[in-house]
């Protein structure tokens, strides 16, 4: 366990309600890297957060839970097989239905390994997926399992709801628009028609508007608000949501405010209280 856990609070993994697992791992993205970083700037920059939530009128004081610190990424594999070797790994960590698994990454492929992880627990698990985009990609520079074809390989085998997207590339718009269900920024409410059970919820945190999460590799206007984050929370927490990730902080591209790193910790924050 690391010395300074999120928010450098410590509880035992047997009272935790919750796991949080990081995962430093940045695979073949473009020339802005440093999502790598991301768990280390979140943990660090979390102590400029309080414990308390206005919205959720709770507090981390309240809640138990577990930072078991960053799983070990062998670099010298490459991307297809470096999530294999992690979907391998998360196996013999998420084992428990009796916890919620919190995963902070590295970029978006993170992701296929954290969800195939907890569909070994849980067969009928819904993905939400809170982007600027489709993530459709059948191949990004050769590998099948990179951060720009997650939710194509996800909803091969799996109901898959995606809100926030708005850009995607013209080979990905029919893919996207014919096998993902897709909800609008303005047309929230929607979810209640789709979401029941077991949920895996997934923040890319170029799901925000730029004006609040500038620290991405690839930013894109006309994003979402903290409060629609909240909304998109408060509609989930009558189901149980026992999967959640961040994802894509450049935390290189934060300096000197950081105020994206800090937006993250409050993202993980806000998730912890809203669920009951």
């Amino acid at each position: 366990m690391r010395i300074f856990p999120f928010v450098k609070k410590f509880s035992t993994l047997d009272k935790s309600k919750f796991m949080i697992i990081s995962i430093p791992y940045e695979g073949y993205v473009n020339s802005r890297l440093g999502t790598f970083y991301a768990p280390k700037f979140i943990r660090t920059y979390s102590e400029c957060i309080e414990t308390y939530s206005n919205y959720f009128n709770r507090s981390l004081e309240e809640v138990d839970y577990f930072d078991i610190g960053d799983i070990k990424i062998l670099h010298s594999l490459n991307n297809d097989e470096t999530i294999g070797e992690l979907y391998n790994t998360l196996k013999s960590i998420v084992v428990s239905k009796e916890k919620r698994y919190i995963f902070i990454g590295g970029d978006h492929s993170i992701t296929i390994a954290c969800f195939w992880a907890l569909k070994s627990l849980y067969k009928n698990l819904i993905y939400i997926h809170l982007d600027a985009h489709a993530d459709c990609h059948n191949l990004y520079c050769g590998q099948k399992y990179s951060h720009a074809s997650v939710l194509r390989r996800i909803s091969e085998e799996n109901v898959c709801i995606s809100v926030g997207v708005r850009t995607w590339d013209d080979f990905e718009k029919s893919y996207f628009f014919s096998r993902i269900i897709n909800i609008e920024l303005n047309n929230l409410d929607k979810l209640l028609d789709y979401v029941r059970g077991y949920v895996y919820l997934s923040v890319d945190m170029d799901f925000f508007d730029p004006s609040i999460s500038c620290a991405v590799s690839n930013p894109n206007s006309n994003g979402a608000t903290f409060q629609d984050y909240i909304k998109i929370l408060n509609i989930l927490s009558n189901e149980r949501v026992v999967g959640f990730d961040v994802v894509e902080l450049n935390p290189f591209l934060d300096y000197p405010s950081f105020k994206t790193t800090i937006l993250a910790a409050e993202v993980i924050r806000e998730f912890m209280l809203s669920s009951r």
